[in-house]
């Protein structure tokens, strides 16, 4: 083969590793910034100032940037109560506000629910616009809008404001009857497919004298209902999903939901899995490998 030849041969191949090397970059330039038929869910979140939660701070810094990396991005993120430590105290709403806040900045909608531990006085201070923007005065009730199904956020806080500061809320969750009667009224001839979203689960609930899994099934719209509080990913019912935990104990992790014309499939993103030591108090990793092999998607069926 001559010089000139193997010059030739050397630019083409040259060439096209450029252009190989391009590719990747130019379909990453054509995607979409953002998914608006994507949504991750995260729950009991339980990160505050407090020394015992430097790890649940850490991982849900963690998720965090794990979320703004995604490309593309989700148009929403869905917080499913529990942002606070245990005891609904300022200092936890003020770790958590900048980190939300960077989602904010990215374009991400952030919808928070109310859960067991969290104050509702406290949170309005660091979301003022929240209120404003519920469905149901004095909760906090949202709807979450997206293509093919649409989440509604309620507010199962059963505990108030006047608790001791050192207090726990009640731990099991209720509706409020202005809530009641607004979520018989929204669902009541709604065509559209609706997934329920709160903390607690749904055997929890009271509608209007009847269990919350009875009235959900009156209704064709409702295609399922997603909660935290027991801080696993467990599939409880065909239509019924509960999420872990960003960094608390037990499953840690959160969840992708993907939404399709007919479905709504949820991922599970599950990286660690900690446990109570017998002393209390204190927990230590099992590691995630075999829940992982065991954590498969849930898909809701929508109308």
């Amino acid at each position: 083969m001559s010089g000139m030849r193997r010059r030739e041969l050397l630019v083409a191949l040259g060439a096209a590793m450029a252009n190989c090397a391009l590719r990747p970059r130019l379909l990453a330039a054509d995607a979409p910034e953002f998914d608006e038929n994507l949504l991750v869910f995260l729950a009991d979140i339980h990160a505050g100032a407090s020394g015992k939660c430097a790890r649940a701070r850490s991982k849900f810094a963690e998720v965090v940037a794990e979320i703004l990396k995604m490309r593309p991005r989700p148009r929403n993120v869905v917080v499913l109560g529990d942002v606070a430590h245990l005891y609904g105290l300022g200092a936890d709403y003020d770790f958590s506000r900048p980190l939300f806040r960077r989602l904010e900045d990215a374009g991400i909608a952030v919808t928070i629910g109310m859960g067991n531990h969290d104050r509702r006085g406290e949170y309005a201070k660091r979301w003022p616009e929240a209120a404003a923007k519920s469905l149901v005065p004095g909760r906090y009730v949202h709807l979450v809008e997206t293509p093919h199904v649409d989440f509604l956020m309620l507010d199962t806080l059963a505990g108030a404001d006047d608790r001791p500061a050192g207090e726990e809320g009640p731990q099991g969750g209720s509706l409020t009857a202005g809530e009641q009667a607004f979520l018989r009224e929204f669902l009541s001839g709604r065509k559209k497919s609706v997934i329920l979203c709160a903390h607690h689960p749904s055997g929890d609930l009271w509608v209007c004298g009847k269990p919350m899994g009875e009235i959900a099934g009156e209704f064709p719209c409702v295609a399922g209902y997603v909660h935290g509080h027991y801080h696993r990913w467990r599939c409880e019912t065909a239509k019924e999903l509960c999420l872990p935990s960003t960094g608390a104990w037990g499953d840690i992790g959160y969840a992708v939901c993907r939404t399709e014309p007919d479905r709504a499939v949820v991922r599970p993103c599950v990286n660690d899995f900690f446990v109570p030591s017998p002393g209390g108090g204190c927990l230590f990793p099992l590691g995630a490998s075999s829940r992982k092999r065991g954590a498969r998607p849930f898909s809701f069926a929508l109308r």
